[in-house]
């Protein structure tokens, strides 16, 4: 995947998307798209 490229995560407050949301930052993926209500 490309570092620049947009991925969004759903359910990023759960256990599981938390957890994704945490690794793809880690590993640089910084343009993350949450959905927030």
């Amino acid at each position: 995947m490309n570092k620049e490229s947009k991925i969004y995560v759903a359910g990023h407050r759960g256990l599981v998307g938390s957890a994704i949301v945490r690794t793809l930052r880690a590993n640089g993926y910084d343009n993350l798209i949450l959905k927030t209500s």
